[in-house]
C-alpha cells in the first residue's frame, strides 16, 4: 500500500508540472500587435463535409495499428479489427451524427496521458513529455475527419508552401533539400546566408482555442467542423498513468493533445499565417520548427532587415498565443570559407512580451545566441556549410552499432543482420543524404569505410575472404549501394516528379544529330557550391542515365531500374 501510495503522489505531480509548466507559459494578453488583414491571405473556396460511408470507416479501422495501447474506454482497437464488417456502420452512423450535431462524446474526450522521457535527469518532472493514450473509437473517429480536411487542404493549396510537417508527399528531407539548394545558391552567388532558428515553447500545448477556430475559419474551414472543433477542444479531461496506477483528473485548458490525430493538423491550420508576416527572409517550417533565410553582402544591413522579421514573429506569437523561446533560438553566419566579411555581426534580439508592451525602452533582453554549428532537423549545419560535423556526427552513431553488430554477428542469421542493417543503418545513412551527400569526397569516404565494415558482419567467412584486398566488392555481393551512389539514387528518385518543370531539355537545329539529344541542359556554375546546386547536380547526373531510364514515365519502374543500374556499375 505504501508503494501504491508513492506512485499515486508521482502521477499526481506528474499532472499537476504538465499543467503548470503550460500556465507558466500561456499568455493571456488581448492586445494585437498586427493587423491581421494584412497577412492573412483568405482562400476562395471553403471545405464541405461529406457524410463518410461504411467503407470509408472499415478502410481507416484496417489501416490503424492494431497494438496501440487502448484508452480509459478499454476498447482494442485489435478487437475491433475483427468485427470490423459489424462496428464500421455503427462508427459512421456516429461521425455522421458528431459534426452534423456539433458534438463530441465526452466519454471520448478523457486521455491517458504518459510521461515519456526526453532527456536529463530521470528523476526532474520537466524532463518528460506528455503523450496521450486515446480511445480507439476517437482515433477512428478523427481519421475520418483528418481525411477530408487533409485532403481539402493539399487539393487546394490551402497549406503554406513553406510548410513541410504532416504533409503527404513532404517531409524533413524535402524541407532540407530546398533549405540546402537555397544555402548553395547563394553562396555561389558569393553572398553571405544568415539563419535564424525558432524555437517556441510548449507550441502544440499552448495553442489558444478560439485563435485556432479563427484560423481554420481564414483556411476555409467553416461550418459544421469549425463548431466540432470547439466541441472536441474543450472540456478536455486527462490521468497521468505510472505503470498501473492513475492520478486524479485534469481539465486540459487549452491546446491540443499530443498523440492525437487531429493535432498535427490543428497546428499546422494555426500557424499557416506565421510566413506571412515576413518581409525580408525566406521561411522553412516543420510543425513548430522554424528556420528564416537571408542573404546579402553587406552584413549590417541584412542583420537590420532580419530583426524587422524577427520582431514580426514574436508580435504574431504574441497575437497567436504561443511564445518563442529566446533561449533556444540561434542565428548562424553560413559563408564561404574563401569569403570574409569585414564588419562584426550586429546583435539581434527576439524581445519577450514585456519589452514589447515597454516599447523596448530599458530593454533587458539578452541577443540571440550566435553558434558556428546548429542542429535543424536531425543534421548538423556548420558556419562553412561543409557538412564535416554531420558526417562526424554520424561516424560517432554507426560507430556506436558497429560494436552492437559485432556481437550480434555470433548470435543471429545473416539474414537477420542485414534486416538490422536496413532498419538501422541504412536509415542513419539515407536521412538527408541528398542534402549532405553534397559534400566533399573525403567525407563520403569515411562514411563509406564505415559501411564496409558493417558488410563484412554480413557476409560469411569464404565470401570476407574471395573479397580480401577490395572489400568495395562487398556493396554488389550484398545488393546494397554504397552513400557515394545512394545520394544519386535520392537525389534522382525525390525530385523524380518535378523534373519536366524544372529541367531543360538541349535543343538542337533541324536534321542535326548529336549525342546529346534527349538530355537535359547543364548550366554553367561559379565555385564549387554551385556545382552543388539542384540545377547543375540534378541534370548532369540524369544524363548519364541510360535514355530508357531517364525517360521511364511509371516512378516505381524509374526507381528499380536506377537501383539495377547503379548496383550494374559496381565492381563486380
Amino acid at each position: 500500500m505504501e508503494n501504491q501510495g508513492n506512485v499515486k503522489e508521482i502521477c499526481d505531480k506528474f499532472a499537476d508540472n504538465f499543467l503548470s509548466e503550460v500556465d507558466l507559459i500561456r499568455h493571456t494578453c488581448t492586445e494585437k500587435w498586427l493587423v491581421r488583414d494584412n497577412y492573412v491571405d483568405r482562400p476562395d473556396v471553403c471545405m464541405r463535409w461529406q457524410p463518410v460511408s461504411n467503407g470509408e470507416v472499415k478502410r481507416v479501422i484496417n489501416q490503424l495499428d492494431k497494438n496501440k495501447s487502448p484508452g480509459t474506454d478499454l476498447v482494442r482497437m485489435s478487437d475491433l479489427k475483427l468485427v470490423v464488417d459489424k462496428v464500421s456502420p455503427v462508427i459512421a452512423n456516429i461521425v455522421n451524427m458528431s459534426v452534423k450535431q456539433h458534438r463530441f462524446p465526452n466519454k471520448l474526450k478523457e486521455a491517458i496521458i504518459r510521461p515519456v522521457h526526453k532527456k536529463g535527469d530521470r528523476k526532474v518532472f520537466s524532463n518528460y513529455r506528455p503523450i496521450a493514450i486515446l480511445s480507439s473509437i476517437d482515433k477512428i473517429i478523427e481519421k475520418c475527419i483528418t481525411n477530408q480536411l487533409g485532403f481539402y487542404l493539399q487539393k487546394n493549396n490551402i497549406l503554406n508552401e513553406c510548410q513541410h510537417g504532416f504533409q503527404r508527399g513532404k517531409s524533413t528531407n524535402t524541407l532540407l533539400s530546398k533549405f540546402t539548394d537555397e544555402i548553395n545558391s547563394n553562396l555561389e552567388n558569393k553572398k553571405f546566408v544568415v539563419a535564424i532558428f525558432y524555437d517556441f515553447k510548449k507550441a502544440f500545448d499552448t495553442l489558444d482555442t478560439e485563435t485556432l477556430l479563427n484560423g481554420m475559419d481564414e483556411c476555409g474551414v467553416g461550418q459544421p467542423l469549425n463548431q466540432w472543433f470547439r466541441d472536441y477542444l474543450t472540456s478536455r479531461i486527462f490521468r497521468v498513468k505510472v505503470g498501473d496506477t492513475l492520478s486524479e483528473a485534469h481539465e486540459v485548458k487549452c491546446g491540443v493533445p499530443q498523440g492525437s490525430g487531429c493535432g498535427p493538423i490543428c497546428y499546422l491550420l494555426h500557424v499557416n499565417s506565421l510566413c506571412d508576416v515576413l518581409q525580408y527572409s525566406s521561411a522553412y517550417m516543420f510543425a513548430d520548427d522554424l528556420c528564416t533565410l537571408r542573404a546579402g553582402t553587406n552584413l549590417v544591413e541584412t542583420c537590420h532587415l532580419i530583426q524587422q522579421d524577427i520582431d514580426s514573429v514574436v508580435k504574431w506569437s504574441h497575437d497567436n498565443g504561443i511564445v518563442l523561446n529566446s533561449d533556444k533560438t540561434k542565428f548562424l553566419i553560413i559563408q564561404s570559407p574563401y569569403m570574409c566579411y569585414t564588419d562584426s555581426s550586429p546583435q539581434m534580439y527576439s524581445h519577450n512580451f514585456e519589452c514589447l508592451h515597454n516599447g523596448q525602452n530599458s530593454c533587458q533582453c539578452e541577443p540571440i545566441k550566435k553558434v558556428d554549428c546548429v542542429t535543424y532537423l536531425g543534421v548538423k549545419v556548420d558556419t562553412n556549410f561543409s557538412w564535416s560535423s554531420h558526417v562526424d556526427y554520424i561516424c560517432n552513431k554507426l560507430r556506436l552499432l558497429l560494436s552492437k553488430f559485432y556481437h550480434l554477428s555470433f548470435k543471429v542469421p545473416s539474414a537477420t543482420l542485414k534486416c538490422l542493417y536496413f532498419s538501422l543503418v541504412d536509415s542513419i545513412l539515407g536521412y538527408a543524404l541528398d542534402s549532405y551527400g553534397l559534400t566533399f569526397k573525403i567525407y563520403i569516404d569515411k562514411l563509406e569505410a564505415l559501411q564496409i565494415r558493417f558488410l563484412k558482419l554480413l557476409v560469411n567467412k569464404k565470401t570476407k575472404d574471395i573479397c580480401k584486398g577490395d572489400y568495395t566488392k562487398l556493396f554488389k555481393i550484398c545488393k546494397i549501394l554504397p552513400v557515394s551512389l545512394k545520394h544519386k539514387y535520392l537525389l534522382a528518385l525525390n525530385n523524380y516528379n518535378c523534373r519536366e518543370r524544372t529541367l531543360i531539355l538541349v535543343k538542337h537545329g533541324q536534321g542535326t544529330r548529336s549525342k546529346s539529344a534527349g538530355k537535359f541542359v547543364v548550366p554553367k556554375v561559379n565555385n564549387y557550391y554551385g556545382d552543388r546546386t539542384l540545377k547543375k547536380r540534378l541534370p548532369y547526373f540524369l544524363n548519364t542515365l541510360p535514355e530508357d531510364i531517364r525517360r521511364e514515365p511509371v516512378k516505381n519502374i524509374f526507381k528499380n531500374k536506377l537501383k539495377q543500374h547503379l548496383l550494374a556499375s559496381l565492381s563486380a
